[in-house]
């Protein structure tokens, strides 16, 4: 918002002070509008959207969960609020992709100790950010610096919680989308390939729109630890 300094009326007494005061306050005017120009000229950074690849009947626009839906990216997984996960009924992971070029992950992994199988660590992880389609059919995932969230915890320790700030670019060889049956009805799911070519799970589409939370940096950048934040 631009603000301008009401005017007053300068002496009779000094006409040449008047006349330059006048000037001033044109010049300082004139320069006001050409800021405002040129920030209006300025093109604006924009995420790049998704395009329909030949052989898929949608594009990557919703939210994609594995299996029965119960890791889903948005609120219901991390609340940036109070800085806290709802652990989910089952482990899983989600993608969001919206039509102006953000992304969103969820993810709830366990990882069994080979010395104790009793003992299981188990990892929440939630971040997002930017992605591009490149004309390659590859995807590029770049998270927002510092702004994504991960806990981890060992089902074997009595203080097994911590939650540290996490921001992992992802980079797939490529993607498709196809139908298919799921729970008695038709859907749509999402396979896509790792940096090395492995597949990843199924993502079947659950939300169209997407359900995320804010695409934007909703944290300070801290490093490490962030419990009692």
């Amino acid at each position: 918002m631009l603000s301008f300094a009401s005017s007053s009326r300068a002496p009779a007494a000094a006409p040449a002070r008047t006349k330059r005061s006048l000037l001033c306050a044109s010049v300082a005017a004139a320069s006001a509008a050409l800021l405002v120009l040129a920030a209006a000229a300025a093109p604006i950074a924009r995420a790049q959207g998704p395009t329909q690849q030949a052989d898929d009947p949608v594009t990557l626009v919703g939210t994609w969960s594995s299996g029965s839906g119960a890791v889903s990216t948005g609120l219901q997984f991390y609340n940036p609020g109070n800085n806290s996960f709802t652990v989910p009924a089952t482990a899983g992971q989600s993608y969001s992709f919206t039509e102006d070029g953000f992304w969103e992950q969820a993810l709830y992994m366990f990882t069994p100790e080979p010395a104790k199988p009793q003992c299981a660590t188990v990892q929440l992880i939630w971040q997002h950010g930017t992605y591009t389609q490149n004309s390659n059919g590859t995807l590029t995932l770049n998270p927002f610096e510092g702004d994504g969230r991960q806990l981890v915890q060992n089902s074997c320790t009595s203080t097994s919680s911590s939650i540290a700030a996490y921001d992992q670019k992802e980079s797939m060889t490529g993607f498709n989308i196809r139908l298919e049956m799921h729970f008695g009805a038709s859907a749509y799911y999402l396979q896509m390939y790792d940096f090395a070519g492995v597949p990843k799970p199924w993502l079947w589409q659950t939300y169209n729109p997407p359900q995320m939370l804010p695409t934007q940096q909703l944290h300070k950048k801290i490093i490490g630890s962030l419990n009692n934040r």
